[in-house]
């Protein structure tokens, strides 16, 4: 006689709808999670296991995408700051004396000795010109074309020995002529430098910070700025502490001008 205790077997017509339907959701959810386990593992033996980037096992299709797609971000923003690098990172107060190529856009300055009664007239000792990323393009001494009264050295850092080598004036001239023709020239006050150089250069392509009303603002100074002002106010940079030095001047005029570039170059051809 069997016993009244025994399993009673469930007659699948005798279950309710719901548990049925539960039942085969189950199913389906465990066959699932089985082919997508079958499918990671055949995926990362076609992948070699691991990935060759040092990331961790991919185990789906769809996490590998995403982890390539970070990657390709990460490689591209590395990217941009190594062109921002380039362009904005010009040594100024520590001393570079790698040279380059004359570039579109080029930054000058010049140290001047003195002649005449007093020392009052300028005579140009010195002419440095740098590329748009800082590299020394030109950088001559510059034998005097009058009898120097001032070596005006605190200032110039110029001495008598700096010119015994020094290149005629007119070889000068020649030379920044050529170097200068076409390209915009970046400069604190420049029109001096041309002035002592005796050249001439086209408006629309000379970059004077002294007048760049935009600099001036930033430094709330009414009136023309001293390079070394600007440096200050602009660039949070201390120069020109004693004898100045044109390589420096130019540079700092050139990170003058690229610090507000895009501003100054719209504003001159609003006004064109």
């Amino acid at each position: 006689m069997a016993s009244k205790h025994a399993a009673k077997t469930v007659d699948p017509k005798d279950l309710s709808p719901a548990w049925k339907v539960l039942q085969m959701k189950l199913k389906e959810e465990k066959e699932d999670k089985e082919r997508a386990e079958q499918a990671a593992k055949a995926e990362e033996a076609a992948n070699g296991g691991e990935e060759d980037d040092g990331f961790t096992k991919v185990q789906t299709k769809k996490q590998r995408q995403n982890m390539n797609r970070k990657r390709r971000a990460q490689e591209a923003l590395a990217a941009a700051s190594e062109v921002k690098r380039v362009h904005h990172d010009i040594p100024v107060v520590i001393e570079d004396t790698e040279r380059g190529e004359p570039t579109k856009i080029i930054a000058i300055d010049c140290e001047y000795v003195g002649a005449g009664m007093g020392g009052t007239t300028d005579i140009l000792a010195r002419i440095s010109v740098v590329n748009e990323f800082g590299k020394i393009v030109y950088d001559k001494m510059v034998k005097p074309s009058e009898k120097i009264t001032d070596f005006r050295t605190a200032v110039s850092g110029i001495r008598p020995e700096n010119l015994i080598k020094a290149i005629p004036f007119d070889r000068a001239q020649t030379e920044i002529q050529k170097l200068i023709e076409g390209r915009i020239v970046v400069g604190h006050a420049v029109h001096n430098d041309f002035r002592v150089l005796k050249l001439n250069h086209t408006r629309k392509l000379t970059r004077d910070t002294a007048k760049c009303s935009i600099l001036k603002s930033m430094a709330k100074c009414n009136r023309t700025p001293s390079l070394k002002k600007l440096a200050k106010e602009v660039l949070g940079i201390e120069i020109q502490k004693g004898e100045h030095d044109s390589i420096t001047d130019a540079r700092v005029a050139l990170r003058l001008y690229n610090s507000v570039k895009k501003q100054w170059e719209a504003e001159i051809k609003r006004y064109r």
